[in-house]
């Protein structure tokens, strides 16, 4: 399979550039599972912001924030390394930021070194996503850039700067050929929804003409931290548990059809804006297609599972889906998918050769 034998041909040219590929192949982004959306990339642990609405807390990150351990080049090498992951113009769809703001003072440089990595080595979709007016630099990259708000005033967020400030930011990274999405998340009821036409306004004036609405997911302490700011979410949510996000089911329809007067494309979700960014197609969830359904060389999958040792695999596309007549390991379902951007269905018992 042409994208098995890239991956092969990019990691041989990494590990000659590095001394050691050690430390990047026991990192966990050479074996954690990408989700349809892409895989998350790491470019500092915690985050200082202390947005009232963050998650990471709960999940035990600290208010502070260590730039990631891996250089650039030992992260492409841990990326392209991941069994789950293929790499390429038409590979996983890579989301840089996750547990951090990527653009705070101490990761800043780390991350455009990342970002500049995958798309010197790899070639894959590059994302990220940003309370901090996005460097100039992200137009030659070509990487998608969402400019996360919750509202026009960034009340919610007292230590990052102010909304209109990336959104300024925004409109200059546009105006130098980048690409930029309003990434509304969370939507917080009863904050987001106030402000939303003058944030729209400002987003529309800086030249952006796509947006994204997320979900809030909430915890017991996240409630409790939107209480200390004079907000209340429990209309909204039936109960909340210790150790468990609980997405807060707001109505965001109202909120989209005002974008959508303005003239935004409205999108189901941040990786749509990676895909369409990008001139792509991604059929992989239920939200799509996005930009359309990829044509698939069922012969292509046919070498790639002949290669991996199934017997009798007989590869079948129906537009939509490739279905398999053998029962497929994860780690090779889950590559097929990333490679192929389309669901791949197992519809028989394990037959494979090792």
């Amino acid at each position: 399979m042409e994208a098995w034998r890239r991956k092969a041909a990019v990691l041989e040219k990494l590990a000659a550039l590095l001394e050691d590929v050690g430390k990047a192949r026991r990192d966990h982004h050479a074996r954690r599972p990408p989700r349809p959306c892409g895989i998350t990339v790491h470019t500092g642990v915690g985050c200082p912001l202390a947005c009232a609405y963050c998650y990471i807390y709960d999940m035990g990150f600290p208010g502070s924030v260590k730039p990631y351990p891996l250089t650039p080049l030992e992260m492409a090498y841990a990326i392209a390394a991941n069994p789950h992951v293929a790499v390429g113009e038409l590979g996983t769809l890579v989301a840089v930021g996750s547990v951090t703001e990527p653009f705070l003072p101490e990761t800043r440089e780390l991350a455009l070194g990342y970002i500049a990595a995958f798309v010197e080595h790899l070639g894959n979709p590059v994302q990220v996503a940003t309370k901090y007016p996005p460097p100039p630099e992200l137009a030659k990259y070509r990487a998608d850039v969402l400019i996360s708000v919750t509202d026009v005033e960034g009340r919610l967020e007292p230590k990052a700067p102010k909304p209109v400030e990336r959104i300024r930011g925004a409109g200059e990274l546009v105006k130098r050929g980048g690409s930029a999405t309003l990434f509304v998340r969370p939507v917080v009821p009863g904050v987001t929804d106030r402000g939303l036409e003058r944030l729209l306004a400002l987003a529309w004036d800086a030249g952006i003409r796509r947006v994204v609405f997320g979900t809030l997911r909430a915890t017991p302490a996240i409630a409790a931290r939107l209480r200390s700011f004079g907000v209340d979410i429990t209309p909204y949510v039936r109960r909340l548990e210790e150790g468990r996000q609980i997405p807060i089911r707001y109505p965001k329809g109202r909120l989209a059809e005002a974008a959508r007067r303005w003239g935004f494309e409205v999108l189901p979700a941040s990786c749509a804006s990676n895909v369409l960014a990008h001139g792509q197609k991604c059929a992989l969830c239920s939200w799509g297609p996005c930009g359309g359904v990829l044509e698939v060389d069922v012969e292509d999958v046919r070498d790639f599972l002949e290669h991996r040792g199934y017997r009798g695999a007989d590869p079948h596309f129906d537009g939509r889906r490739v279905a398999v007549k053998v029962k497929l390991r994860r780690e090779d379902k889950i590559f097929l998918e990333q490679a192929l951007r389309v669901p791949v269905v197992s519809q028989g018992k394990a037959r494979h050769q090792s």
